[in-house]
């Protein structure tokens, strides 16, 4: 046989070319498929069915909006009913729509025009006058009702936008920690700065019904406690109170609102109440934010003679038994200042003659008579055994503790 040829370096061996052996050719990519707008259609159709909208409370028929698109007929019809719309709304305010820029945002804050006023709310089942002007935005101050969600507090200005907020919204309860339960009755403790829109509109809703509140959107310092009413439905809002979280002056209570359809129950007396719970369980006497209000002072100075009386009712019922100004305050959590106050001004201090010390007269009757009115006026109390909470902030101060026995009572001792 003849020797093969050398092949050269560099190249690889060259295969040889037969007839019966053609060269094949590279396989061309595959084309996609075209897919006609009527499957996609029905594909959309599937993929509605097939997921889940607002817990199912909407179902793939109502939650499709793509056959909705409105037409030119329809666009007229709205034109002409908004400008009818707009009429009939400056009748009610005395205020021309038309004279203000539609395109021109709000900001929190500012100030509606003169004679812009919200005057009833819809919360719940409820509707509800409003005593002042609260500073919400200028496209909802035009309207006098406006509809707010009773768990999330959101505020809307139709009731149609209402409605379907309502089978949407998935709040039952506020967006916060419930640190309290007792039959019906919770607290929920809500931070301004996780929770702030909620915060926010609550503060608005607040400043409805009370004539010195200043704090509308700065919320992030602040904590707010929430008493709710709990049925079926859910955790409704009766009222709250908010408090700082770093209080130089030791305040345990800032703001204070109970929704008017939940006044005259006790729910007042029943937050101040909790808020010296709180700051028993902190370590540190608390009192509320100076100045009060009229109605604020009437309602603490009610809770703070109720709470001694209560102290002294026991030790005058006891012989040979003293308290002291500063017993009382780590029984009460309430702060020296306020317990001489309400002394002073029940006239039940009296300074002994000769001598610099004060003595502290009782007329055990006229406690014993205002005490079991007041437990008949106001039932309720807080049971500090369901309390789940710790503090927000530790200083390293002991808890206030209770006395053991009302004999035990010493350090600076008035007679009784």
């Amino acid at each position: 046989t003849p020797k093969a040829a050398a092949t050269p370096k560099g190249k690889k061996d060259a295969q040889p070319k037969t007839k019966d052996a053609p060269l094949t050719e590279p396989t061309p990519p595959a084309k996609r498929r075209k897919t006609s707008k009527k499957s996609h259609g029905a594909n959309k159709g599937k993929d509605l069915d097939a997921r889940v909208f607002f817990n199912n409370r909407l179902n793939a028929h109502e939650a499709d909006t793509s056959q909705f698109e409105p037409a030119e007929e329809d666009r007229l019809l709205f034109e002409a009913a908004r400008a009818a719309a707009e009429q009939e709304e400056a009748k009610i305010t005395g205020i021309s729509q038309l004279s203000l820029d539609p395109g021109t945002p709000s900001t929190p804050g500012s100030s509606a025009p003169v004679g812009y006023q919200v005057k009833k709310i819809r919360i719940g089942g409820f509707e509800i006058d409003s005593w002042y002007i609260s500073p919400y935005p200028d496209e909802y101050s035009r309207h006098p009702l406006l509809y707010i969600c009773e768990f999330c507090l959101k505020y809307m200005k139709s009731e149609y936008t209402y409605r379907r907020h309502c089978t949407k919204c998935m709040l039952q309860h506020p967006p916060g920690d419930e640190i309290y339960r007792d039959g019906n009755l919770s607290v929920f403790e809500v931070d301004g700065r996780k929770n702030k829109i909620y915060c926010q509109n609550l503060c608005l809703i607040g400043k409805m019904f009370l004539d010195t509140k200043t704090l509308y959107y700065d919320v992030e310092p602040f904590l707010f406690y929430i008493l709710c009413e709990y049925d079926s439905t859910g955790y409704h809002v009766a009222g709250y109170y908010s408090k700082e979280k770093r209080s130089v002056q030791g305040y345990n209570l800032s703001c204070i609102m109970i929704l008017p359809p939940k006044q005259r129950e006790g729910y007042g007396k029943l937050l101040i109440e909790f808020s010296y719970l709180l700051s028993k369980k902190e370590g540190m006497p608390g009192s509320p934010e100076k100045p009060l209000s009229d109605f604020g002072l009437l309602s603490y100075r009610s809770y703070w003679r109720r709470a001694i009386y209560e102290i002294l009712l026991n030790v005058s019922q006891k012989t040979n038994c003293a308290v002291s100004i500063d017993a009382i305050s780590k029984k009460t959590g309430m702060t020296v200042d306020d317990i001489i106050s309400t002394l002073q001004t029940d006239g039940m201090l009296q300074r002994q003659p000769g001598v610099s010390n004060y003595a502290l007269v009782v007329d055990a009757k006229r406690i014993e008579g205002y005490v079991e009115k007041a437990r008949e006026k106001n039932p309720r109390r807080i049971d500090p055994s369901k309390l789940r909470w710790a503090p927000f902030l530790t200083k390293g101060a002991a808890v206030l503790e209770q006395p053991k026995g009302d004999d035990e009572l010493s350090a600076g001792e008035l007679s009784v």
